[in-house]
């Protein structure tokens, strides 16, 4: 995903990963029992992953992750204004790139007047 991130950065795109719970606690790491606790994992995560994009945490409640569908690893594209322009169950890079693709194309088509894209 960080790949992505980068090659739509040049047109716009912000990308952040929100770090809501462990997937597997007791594998690797435990459960979250605090924020700080919580924060060493992400740092973790970024460290061992090599993730590169901004990590977001939740609340030890899970509160974002209970907005957002509760699945495990969910991808929502959002335009301006909140709008929903893409939501999955399972990230996919390849449709996510996709869906990306066709939402910002879609959006220069409007800018500039282009009758398809009404």
């Amino acid at each position: 995903m960080d790949a992505i991130a980068g090659r739509f950065a040049d047109r716009a795109v912000r990308s952040v990963f929100i770090y809501t719970r462990e997937a597997h606690p007791g594998e690797l790491y435990r459960h979250h029992s605090s924020m700080d606790g919580k924060r060493q994992n992400a740092r973790a995560l970024r460290s061992v992953v090599g993730l590169k994009r901004q990590v977001l945490l939740d609340s030890l409640d899970g509160a974002a992750h209970h907005a957002y569908g509760l699945l495990p690893n969910m991808t929502w594209i959002f335009g301006r204004g909140g709008l929903i322009l893409y939501k999955s169950a399972w990230t996919d890079p390849d449709d996510v790139a996709d869906s990306l693709t066709r939402a910002l194309d879609g959006l220069e088509r409007r800018v500039k007047g282009d009758k398809r894209s009404k």
